[in-house]
């Protein structure tokens, strides 16, 4: 590795504000802004299409701001839900991929 007429090292990356004057993307992306009640709808969308999931019944609660977090409750109308831990899994599965990507717009 060899260095520039000011003793700079070559090949080592600069701070971040140069490495995106030469076009390289900002480390942390902003994230798209939601409404809770679309939040709430991807997650129940993607718990839909989950085998044993009931198709009544099933509530998704999306609260906070940033960060933001969903509960998952099942009434009455779900009847006796027997894969119900599984399915809570997979909506804190849900809800981590889509914190990552959404913020709660108010």
């Amino acid at each position: 590795m060899g260095s520039d007429s000011k003793g700079v090292p070559t090949g080592v990356p600069g701070p971040a504000d140069a490495r995106e004057k030469n076009g390289l993307a900002p480390v942390n992306p902003t994230k798209e802004m939601k409404t809770a009640e679309e939040l709430a709808a991807m997650i129940r969308e993607d718990l839909s299409n989950v085998d044993g999931c009931p198709k009544l019944g099933v509530t998704v609660t999306v609260y906070g701001l940033n960060p933001w977090n969903s509960m998952l409750t099942f009434g009455a109308a779900a009847g006796p839900v027997r894969n119900k831990a599984e399915l809570q899994r997979f909506c804190e599965i849900i809800t981590s991929r889509l914190q990552r990507l959404y913020d709660i717009r108010t």
